[in-house]
């Protein structure tokens, strides 16, 4: 199933981060392997967390854990030319979000990361806060 057409756009992402690929990264058929490309959602994703989650936002003491992720491949990514992920949240639900995230390279998608995370404790998962809920809304994706 193709994503919908605003999925494929980078300005539809709040925060962009740009990575250099590596050499290191490549596999026996020219292009960067499906373990680097998951390697750079997740690089991405964090520092998007870091934006989210900085001091001046009140959210330091927030546990967050990973719930599920999912990657789409597109298109080949090559070395050594740099991609560019989007990343935006999707979804806010009552204990859980949603980010999603666009892999860019040369102004091309060539993929799609869906990730959600729940709030919780130690006992479990708790509901949002009113406060991380304002500041996760403040990123939701511009659809077209």
């Amino acid at each position: 199933m193709k994503p919908p057409a605003w999925r494929l756009d980078a300005a539809a992402y709040s925060h962009a981060f740009a990575l250099q690929t590596r050499y290191r990264d490549e596999d026996g058929l020219g292009h960067i392997n499906n373990n680097a490309v998951a390697g750079f959602y997740d690089e991405a994703r964090s520092r998007f967390m870091q934006h989210i989650f900085s001091p001046k936002n009140g959210l330091e003491r927030v546990r967050i854990v990973t719930a599920d992720s999912y990657v789409r491949f597109m298109g080949e990514v090559f070395h050594p030319d740099e991609v560019l992920i989007g990343s935006a949240i999707l979804r806010i639900g009552n204990a859980s979000f949603q980010i999603g995230q666009g892999l860019f390279q040369n102004g091309r998608c060539v993929g799609i990361c869906d990730t959600t995370f729940v709030q919780a404790t130690e006992h479990g998962s708790v509901p949002i806060s009113d406060r991380l809920r304002t500041v996760l809304e403040s990123h939701l994706v511009k659809e077209a």
